[in-house]
């Protein structure tokens, strides 16, 4: 059976983390809102692979320490849950197949892109029929 435990400090770690990325996100809206005239979106490209990139370091350099547990609840949990939901993709689709589960690893890609493609577009036809 499964029991729930709930630490208020392991929520404030990610609460705060979490507020961290989301501004510096906003940030980086306000100042790329002078970008190049390409309908291509570079401001999420670049989010998202300083966020995957961000993932990997932080895992790598401090999974040793004692504390990396609220590291990764501060840091990888809200910061970059916040700044970008794609690097816990990404980090998920490695550790798949670091385990050797290559074949849900892909099946992880093909069914991550496709969903959120088809959720957007369903979304945004929810969104002009209800209006």
């Amino acid at each position: 059976m499964f029991i729930f435990k709930f630490s208020l400090q392991d929520a404030l770690l990610v609460i705060a983390g979490g507020a961290l990325g989301s501004f510096l996100r906003y940030c980086i809206t306000l100042i790329s809102r002078y970008q190049a005239s390409s309908p291509f979106p570079y401001k999420t490209l670049i989010i998202n692979v300083i966020g995957c990139l961000l993932v990997g370091f932080v895992t790598i350099k401090f999974q040793q320490y004692s504390n990396y547990q609220t590291i990764k609840l501060f840091f990888i949990t809200g910061f970059l849950g916040a700044f970008t939901t794609f690097s816990a993709f990404s980090y998920e689709t490695v550790i798949l197949y670091q385990s050797g589960h290559l074949k849900t690893a892909m099946m992880n890609i093909l069914a991550t892109t496709f969903s959120g493609v088809l959720a957007v577009v369903v979304g945004m036809w929810a969104g002009l029929s209800f209006r």
